[in-house]
């Protein structure tokens, strides 16, 4: 069993430490500490627990804490800029001095652990806090190999409870109206690369092909993990393709194609493989992998798929369960260091395969049909397993 303290209980629900103060539960205001300051938002962790009748306890004063207790901060965002000890109580502070209470950050995104890391300890070293009792969860795997940080690919999860509503797509020997589906809302140049070359090779009408059209996102070019000049003509060909977008493969606004509770059946049940355009192909700098719901939306929806995305992406896949097709698709990309010829690579065997017919495409399907419906039958079933595996490890750390 888990312990937490959370200061806050309003109308039944948890009030996120530290967050802003008079906020009532489920107003728009609520929905909105994700983007204001601390960017404390909700422990969706406590809500999976009370899905699966995993037993935790919640306490609500730092008096009946101990060193197994956990102060629980669930972020969106990990500021830099925030000295997160003089946001606490003197109660708490002190509880943690004396090691009686724990401060677990619950972080759902791929920043460098190594570099957050590093300013925590900075920061314990300034207000003389015991280093072990600051915890952080994180969706870099990298975390992993940090003291007092546990690796947990949090999406898988998160879009499994926030999909729930919609049916999977199913196994099925129909043939299919398209060969692909690619699919991004947000520029980066890296994507643009991908879906450039895509383009101009005219493979963009045999696919649901959607650029979303935020093109002025502060996306520098420069901070294109690709080196693009090496490869002929891609640099002008990604300029010509931005000021054509977007590209639309359905009519959902922005918000939606946001919202996870959102999905356009088609996209998935009417094509065979999915192009997936994860977060980031070079994970800050870390060598670590972050998987996100992009990943998980063909495997929850019975398609194949290539993952542009991290060095290792697959192989994590493989250690929690999934099978990646390696029968049929040469994953070679996966291993591959360097993240230009790891996109190379990728970019060439997509190619090779969208090349050919959609009835050569169709009889790869159908050699996949093991693997598909192992992958949605591990995703769809229950995540009591992964929890309990959290929960043991963080009582661990």
């Amino acid at each position: 069993m888990v312990k937490f303290y959370i200061e806050k209980v309003v109308d039944g629900e948890y009030y996120p430490n530290l967050a802003k103060s008079g906020v009532k539960p489920f107003t728009n205001e609520w929905g909105q500490f994700s983007t204001i300051t601390p960017y404390s938002e909700p422990l969706l962790l406590v809500e999976h627990l009370k899905r699966y009748d995993i037993d935790f306890k919640v306490i609500s004063s730092v008096t009946k804490a101990d060193n197994d207790t956990f102060y629980p901060i669930a972020l969106s965002f990990f500021d830099f800029n925030i000295n997160w000890f003089e946001l606490m109580s003197d109660k708490l502070i002190s509880a943690l001095k004396n090691k009686n209470i724990k401060i677990l950050f619950y972080y759902s995104e791929g920043d460098n652990p190594y570099t957050i890391d590093n300013h925590l300890s900075e920061q314990c070293v300034k207000h003389s806090i015991p280093r072990e009792q600051i915890k952080f969860i994180s969706a870099n795997s990298e975390a992993s190999n940090v003291s007092n940080f546990l690796h947990v690919v949090d999406d898988e999860i998160l879009y499994h409870y926030r999909n729930r509503k919609h049916p999977p797509a199913f196994y099925t020997e129909t043939p299919r109206a398209k060969k692909y589906t690619a699919l991004v809302r947000m520029h980066k140049y890296w994507r643009a690369n991908i879906m450039a070359t895509l383009w101009q090779l005219q493979l963009d009408t045999d696919g649901y092909f959607a650029y979303g059209n935020s093109i002025d996102s502060g996306e520098s070019e420069n901070d294109n993990p690709i080196e693009v000049d090496k490869f002929f003509g891609l640099r002008q060909r990604t300029h010509t393709f931005l000021t054509i977008t977007p590209f639309n493969a359905d009519d959902l606004s922005d918000d939606k194609h946001n919202d996870h509770t959102f999905q356009v059946r088609n996209h998935y049940d009417d094509s065979y493989i999915n192009i997936v355009l994860e977060s980031h192909m070079d994970v800050d700098g870390s060598g670590g992998v972050f998987l996100t719901e992009k990943t998980f939306k063909p495997i929850k929806n019975s398609q194949m798929f290539i993952i542009f995305g991290a060095c290792g992406s697959l192989q994590l896949l493989r250690d929690m369960g999934y099978k990646p097709f390696d029968h049929i698709l040469d994953n070679s990309y996966d291993s591959i260091k360097d993240t230009t010829l790891r996109w190379k690579v990728a970019m060439d065997m997509t190619l090779t395969v969208l090349n050919r017919s959609k009835q050569e495409i169709h009889d790869m399907y159908l050699k996949c049909q093991e693997d598909i419906i192992h992958n949605q039958d591990l995703f769809n079933g229950t995540k009591k397993e992964r929890l309990n595996t959290i929960i043991k490890k963080l009582n661990k750390i």
